[in-house]
């Protein structure tokens, strides 16, 4: 290491410091208010049953965790397996997110080759970066462990804390380690971080498979179930700690060891051949280029959404078949008939997966649109200058490219959830249920669309927020029912307002507005676009 690798660490930090701060914030406050409204409305044996036995269902199992099987239950026990699946693919997401900022984004903008042509080496960015997310862990995991710390809760002790936050800060160097060897084989941020982010979906997806399944045979396939089986505050096993230090280290050497075979800006994975002579007509124009560049990217997201449809498609028949057999539960519901308890059942269950394909189909509309900004960085629009592209034209490209991409992936998404959910039952679903899942969901993300419009209009360099907003409301609304939220909480998002859907149906009048507020907004960005610099 030189003088150059440490100057430059310097230089990632003070570019990165308020996304830094950001998640530090973020992971805080949810530790805390986490630990908090547990504390608070399960401090009694008798509440603690009850959210015990409504964690064993497999849809609350599907959605947070499996809870491990004891004697004896506190409240800091149940607030481990719940919390550490969730907030490791919080530090994950901040990884992959810190990582493509330090290597492919920085070659992206050509910062990389200035470093590169003074005297440093081919793995300085990548040995900055090291340090840099090695730093930010550290600090995440000291921030996070007195987080616990501080929070009275019956069960908790210095020792479940310490294991807590550091199963999630080596989770947070394993994907970190993973996101440094994508960036040495794609040669684009965006492959980066569409495959990183799947790669943390997959985990969890899978997590979620195992758990219901209770497939204990398979659960050294998903790293979320490395976590489970430290039984923090209980037995405190930190096997899972090493193993996934090793796994940071040994990725770390690797990515190191590639980045010496490869030229700058690009990838030992190659997609791009020589090329056409001659470009065919439909690369003739700006729109059919723009969906050229973006084919990758979707087609992307279109299998990890898949992927995702039907694992959560997959788990239909065990949702139904376990929760019938749980006597208590049948109490809960209420039901009458056999048959209506499992389109209760159904609906329910299918609230959360509608929440989570519907916010990925978001998060890759948000992916599309944010490539306005990669494109300004790279001096495109420079060169598009000489053209007649009217500012409406790529506006309403970025835009439009967005919500049909958020939209179609979501209606395949649902579909293969819909097929693979009819495969494993014996009876077919609802069609009225599904339909209304299907069209519940459109406008609110056709309103998280719009709203990213209005910052691509009117802020583009604060465009990252959006990303923040929308996985926070995310959680908000994924976790209601557990920490007992109010729906005021939800309502500042569209979240809010397609609550619960198909379980309550959305009347046409709310639909309608939503639909009305997407127009609005739509407008309103385009203003904002049509008055600001292009760069």
């Amino acid at each position: 290491m030189n003088r150059n690798m440490w100057w430059l660490l310097g230089a990632n930090l003070k570019s990165d410091y308020r996304v830094i701060i950001v998640w530090l914030l973020v992971n805080f406050s949810l530790i805390v208010s986490g630990a908090l409204k547990l504390a608070d409305l399960y401090n009694s044996p008798e509440t603690l049953d009850q959210l015990l036995t409504m964690l064993r269902t497999p849809m609350m199992t599907a959605m947070f965790a499996r809870v491990p099987e004891l004697s004896q239950y506190t409240v800091a026990i149940v607030y481990a397996a719940i919390m550490l699946p969730i907030m490791a693919v919080l530090m994950g997401l901040m990884n992959v997110q810190l990582v493509v900022r330090g290597t492919r984004q920085m070659e992206e903008s050509g910062e990389t080759e200035l470093i590169r042509g003074g005297v440093t080496t081919a793995t300085t960015p990548v040995l900055a970066t090291i340090f840099e997310v090695l730093g930010v862990n550290v600090l995440m995991t000291m921030t996070m462990g007195i987080g616990v710390v501080l929070i009275p809760m019956h069960g908790a002790t210095n020792g479940g804390a310490i294991l807590f936050a550091t199963l999630l800060g080596t989770f947070g160097l394993m994907v970190a380690g993973i996101t440094l060897v994508l960036s040495q084989l794609f040669a684009e941020s965006r492959s980066v971080n569409a495959i990183g982010y799947d790669v943390i979906a997959v985990m969890y997806v899978l997590r979620a498979v195992i758990d219901v399944r209770r497939a204990a045979e398979w659960r050294w396939l998903s790293p979320l179930n490395w976590l489970e089986s430290a039984r923090v505050f209980a037995d405190n096993r930190a096997g899972a700690i090493l193993t996934q230090g090793w796994f940071a280290i040994v990725l770390g050497l690797i990515a190191l060891a590639l980045v010496n075979g490869r030229d700058i800006n690009a990838g030992l994975i190659q997609f791009a051949g020589r090329g056409r002579q001659r470009a065919t007509v439909w690369l003739r124009g700006f729109t059919s280029l723009f969906v050229r560049l973006q084919a990758r990217l979707v087609l992307t997201w279109l299998v990890g959404l898949a992927f995702f449809g039907a694992m959560f498609g997959s788990l239909f028949h065990e949702v139904g078949t376990m929760m019938i057999d749980n006597p208590q539960l049948t109490k809960i519901i209420g039901a009458q008939l056999e048959a209506s308890m499992h389109h209760a059942i159904y609906r329910h269950f299918l609230v959360m997966v509608s929440m989570f394909i519907s916010f990925l189909a978001i998060l890759a509309g948000l992916n599309v649109m944010q490539r306005f900004h990669t494109g300004t960085v790279r001096g495109a629009y420079d060169l598009l200058g000489g053209m007649r592209l009217t500012r409406l034209k790529l506006y309403a490209t970025y835009v439009s490219g967005a919500m049909i991409v958020a939209l179609c992936l979501w209606g395949l998404a649902f579909m293969v959830v819909w097929f693979t959910a009819n495969m494993v039952l014996t009876v077919p679903m609802d069609v009225t249920m599904m339909q209304q899942a299907l069209v519940g969901y459109v406008p609110n993300i056709a309103v998280f669309i719009a709203i990213a419009a209005v910052l691509l209009g009117w802020a583009p360099r604060w465009f990252g927020l959006i990303y923040g907003y929308a996985g926070v409301m995310f959680l908000m609304a994924y976790m209601k029912n557990l920490m007992d939220l109010p729906m005021w909480a939800l309502k500042p998002s569209p979240y809010g307002w397609t609550y619960n859907v198909p379980v309550v149906s959305l009347s046409v009048v709310r639909g309608s507005w939503l639909y009305g507020l997407a127009v609005v907004l739509l407008i309103v960005g385009y203003i904002g676009f049509k008055k600001r610099d292009l760069v």
